[in-house]
């Protein structure tokens, strides 16, 4: 697997960072943008400032989704979610021989790949920071290594794809039972994805005040609610503690959710707080998550007044 080239389909602050830390350890790529028709193969010069003063720089082979007309290699999927089912249509008119990973964060993600039935399907958790500065010019950090795991494939598939991926500058590690963190890191997302986009204010608020961090309790003690009746189990505290973590470790940096408000750009909101909202109401005895989902109900119609 070294020696075949991986697809990042989405060319944002993940997947660029991602292309050149894998490009930089030698291994061969294609930043593959989603987002526009008309990008032939080229090479784009790319920064990424990291942590600690660090800068990388390389050059990153580029091409639109639409130019591409078959795709052998792993395909790694780190577009907005709202672009998957464009992403899942243009892959079932390909010959695809390859597994992807749909790098995400979110509820149901995956939905759009299981029809493709052909497919290894893995599912990355993202626990990183990062916002592009100015055209390819990103910040990008990781904040603990991101967990892969099995959608629809095997074990040994998952540890050369884990060993491809991982990097020091990017890591990742296997993780069992997926599912478990998905929900976990769906709360967590559905906490700063909703308040600090409504606040316009950075990630590192929950540290900051102590108002803010109680209405974060409250959110995830709801969602918990939700994520326990679909049979997995996670404590509060243990949510709020990463809270905290994931929240001094981006102090100062605005959750993606608030960069695409304030760029006109479409949310991710309706993979966290509105989809656990949803899962609460299909729950018998139903499910009321009534905080959660207002924050999400005003992030999604802020959003529409700024594209407006």
């Amino acid at each position: 697997m070294e020696t075949e080239t991986i697809y990042i389909l989405g060319a944002g602050s993940v997947g660029m960072s991602l292309a050149v830390h894998l490009t930089n350890s030698g291994r061969k790529v294609t930043a593959v943008r989603t987002s526009t028709h008309d990008l032939d193969l080229q090479a784009v010069e790319v920064t990424i400032n990291g942590s600690n003063g660090r800068t990388f720089k390389t050059s990153v082979e580029t091409v639109s989704l639409a130019k591409l007309n078959r795709i052998a290699g792993t395909i790694v999927i780190s577009a907005k979610t709202y672009a998957n089912e464009m992403i899942a249509s243009r892959l079932r008119e390909m010959e695809i021989l390859a597994p992807i990973i749909i790098m995400q964060n979110g509820i149901g993600v995956e939905n759009p790949y299981l029809s493709l039935e052909t497919l290894r399907i893995y599912r990355c958790i993202l626990y990183v920071t990062g916002q592009q500065i100015k055209n390819n010019t990103y910040t990008f950090a990781p904040i603990a290594a991101s967990p892969i795991g099995i959608v629809r494939g095997d074990e040994k598939e998952l540890e050369l794809l884990v060993n491809q991926l991982n990097t020091e500058e990017f890591p990742f590690l296997m993780q069992a039972g997926i599912q478990h963190e998905v929900w976990k890191k769906a709360i967590i997302n559905s906490v700063f994805n909703s308040i600090c986009p409504l606040l316009e204010i950075d990630n590192g608020i929950f540290i900051r005040d102590e108002g803010v961090a109680r209405l974060a309790r409250e959110v995830v003690d709801e969602c918990i609610t939700v994520m326990k009746g679909m049979g997995y189990s996670l404590n509060a505290e243990e949510i709020m503690k990463q809270i905290f973590t994931i929240s001094k470790g981006s102090d100062g940096n605005l959750i993606s959710t608030l960069q695409d408000i304030n760029n006109g750009r479409e949310t991710e909101i309706d993979h966290f707080n509105l989809e656990i909202a949803r899962i609460g109401e299909t729950m018998v005895p139903k499910v009321e998550v009534s905080i959660t989902r207002v924050l999400g109900e005003m992030v999604k119609m802020k959003s529409m007044l700024r594209k407006k």
